[in-house]
């Protein structure tokens, strides 16, 4: 069939864009990425490097990160992968920025940015925010300057469809109203400049949020934690890839680990936001969090336990776990404290939450996972690891 292609600019990027018999595509984009308009240009001597063709069984696209081409059956499903390689194309021409991987929200004037994890999704908060009345910056890509402010992508919030029934009826009323271009997997809202920060604006961090969606608590709960290596990991893995780690921390970790830090748990996305707006509105944030605030813990020299030690030992069902790339966050409810469990530690925290075990049986297991380790020198070091967890309240007795 004749071909029909029109290229399209970006603010920060230049010509990078060109639809090739897919001009439907174009309202599509236009709503999906509401404060980075696309401006139609002369077209390109040599082709721009995002590239999209109607296919019939959807779009093909190509682009740096799609050098052999990638078939899309949606229209939005190709939206998110052209925004995708936008915003890549923007940080390699902008290397003086780092891009994370968060949702962000201005509240109060600041910006609060939330990595993703695996219990509660960062861009149904950050809708759950707009509903809420704040300011979105993005649900997936902030770029940070020199100076720690966020800058604003421009791009709508992409929820995954349908929304559990669990969801409160306001959200999704919220959400019914303000859905744009949709498909049987995920949905953009539409929202207004007032609602979402156009490309380029820019806003001071405020905090960083940890989150996790726990579906026993009753009302959210904010806990206070000090920015420390479990930090540096977090922001570490949500850097774009354009320079080295070692560059990036040096750059930004000094931006970044003044910053408060903070643990936010709870049951439902809105209820959670409209809760922390509202109360940091009239008061900081700090305020909110617990008067003790937990900290990373550097473990006490706590008496190792004996080697005839015969008691079981399981995990305490009142501990939380919040795992940070390769390594795992444990607390107690009740003490509060923050403990970070490496390599090891984190197995004989697998095997006590598995089912209950002694000192030896667990050291027999740890002998056999480690090629060459020595059983007595095994027990010794749990002994102490065994020690340590359950002076933190960690672990139980079972048969206490």
């Amino acid at each position: 069939m004749p071909s029909h292609h029109q290229d399209y600019t970006l603010e920060g990027v230049g010509p990078c864009l060109r639809l090739v018999n897919a001009d439907e595509l174009l309202p599509v984009l236009t709503a999906a990425m509401p404060g980075w308009p696309l401006t139609p240009c002369a077209a390109q001597t040599q082709s721009p490097e995002i590239c999209v063709w109607r296919h019939p069984q959807g779009y093909w696209q190509e682009a740096p990160a799609l050098p052999v081409g990638a078939l899309l059956d949606s229209a939005v499903g190709t939206a998110c992968s052209v925004i995708a390689d936008a915003a890549g194309a923007y940080f390699y021409r902008h290397p003086e920025l780092v891009g994370l991987h968060c949702g962000s929200v201005e509240i109060n004037g600041q910006l609060v940015i939330f990595p993703d994890t695996y219990r509660a999704g960062k861009s149904t908060l950050t809708a759950a925010f707009a509903a809420a009345g704040q300011r979105v910056f993005g649900d997936d890509v902030l770029a940070l300057n020199k100076q720690g402010e966020g800058i604003a992508l421009g791009v709508a919030p992409r929820l995954r469809l349908p929304l559990p029934d669990a969801m409160s009826l306001e959200f999704r009323q919220f959400v019914q109203t303000h859905l744009g271009p949709q498909d049987a997997r995920y949905g953009y809202l539409r929202l207004d400049n007032t609602q979402l920060a156009s490309h380029g604006q820019r806003c001071p961090l405020g905090a960083i949020l940890l989150i996790d969606r726990d579906e026993s608590l009753n009302e959210p709960q904010l806990t206070r934690l000090q920015p420390g290596d479990g930090l540096w990991q977090l922001l570490q893995q949500n850097f774009a890839e354009h320079e080295s780690d070692q560059a990036l921390i040096e750059r930004f970790l000094p931006l970044l680990e003044g910053l408060p830090c903070f643990l936010l748990r709870y049951r439902d996305a809105f209820d959670a936001a409209q809760w922390l707006t509202k109360r940091w509105g009239s008061d900081t944030l700090e305020s909110l969090a617990p008067a003790s605030q937990p900290h990373c813990h550097t473990p006490d020299v706590i008496p190792a336990l004996e080697p005839t030690d015969a008691r079981q030992w399981q995990a305490s069902e009142a501990a939380f776990e919040f795992p940070l790339g390769d390594e795992l966050f444990v607390i107690a409810e009740e003490g509060g404290a923050i403990h970070r469990l490496n390599t090891t530690s984190r197995a004989v925290w697998a095997l006590l939450n598995h089912e209950p075990l002694d000192l030896d049986s667990v050291s027999d297991t740890l002998t056999g996972f480690f090629a060459g380790a020595k059983f007595e020198q095994v027990r010794q070091d749990v002994a102490q690891l065994l020690a340590q967890f359950y002076h933190a309240g960690l672990i139980k007795d079972v048969n206490a």
